[in-house]
């Protein structure tokens, strides 16, 4: 073999190496995406590296790709997620959701914003028409001013006027289960009979 030869072989397989090297540091070791919540909040997820390294992801279908070189971070879109991981949306169980509403204080009505969520909710009622009634489930909630027993009462009348708006709108509530959860259950925990907006609340849960 002449030296030219040798020579050009010892390039090829320092190439070779080379190559293998970049593959394998930036060759993803695991991947995070972040999924959106089901009813639609914010979420966000810190990601760590082995060597300590940290992004963080909030913005939904946002990829980390942990190397072992760093992390690399892009966006995708549910799309993309779906038709990658298809096999492992259809082995997933059914994913459960809640919702909350919020009132005004003393009484059963909605503030604003919720008088906009209840008609998300509907959306997603409408298009669950196979759901079991036996799975949704209406909870209300009262802040801490007034005695128990009225918030107990209080609580009951919102997640029945909930029920009520559901009905009213062609959900099927004949199997709806509803509870009055008054003041026990905050939020937000504040001092004794102090009013807090986001305690006066119905949370609907679908399982």
């Amino acid at each position: 073999m002449t030296n030219r030869r040798l020579a050009t072989l010892f390039v090829i397989a320092g190439a070779i190496v080379v190559a293998l090297y970049y593959y394998f540091s930036t060759r993803p070791l695991e991947r995070v995406i972040l999924l959106p919540q089901a009813d639609g909040t914010p979420s966000a997820v810190v990601v760590q590296s082995r060597s300590g390294a940290t992004t963080v992801l909030d913005r939904p279908y946002s990829v980390a790709e942990l190397t072992k070189r760093g992390i690399g971070v892009e966006q995708t879109d549910a799309t993309n997620v779906r038709t990658r991981y298809q096999e492992l949306f259809d082995a997933f169980p059914a994913r459960p959701r809640s919702y909350s509403l919020y009132f005004e204080t003393g009484g059963t009505k909605l503030t604003p914003e919720s008088e906009k969520q209840l008609q998300i909710v509907l959306g997603v009622l409408r298009e669950l028409k196979d759901l079991p009634a036996s799975e949704l489930i209406v909870i209300g909630h009262a802040d801490d001013v007034g005695t128990d027993a009225l918030n107990d009462e209080l609580s009951r009348r919102r997640a029945g006027s909930i029920a009520i708006m559901l009905k009213s709108e062609g959900i099927d509530t004949a199997r709806v289960s509803i509870v009055g959860r008054g003041s026990r259950d905050p939020l937000v925990p504040v001092r004794k009979g102090a009013a807090e907006g986001r305690n006066r609340r119905v949370e609907i849960r679908l399982k």
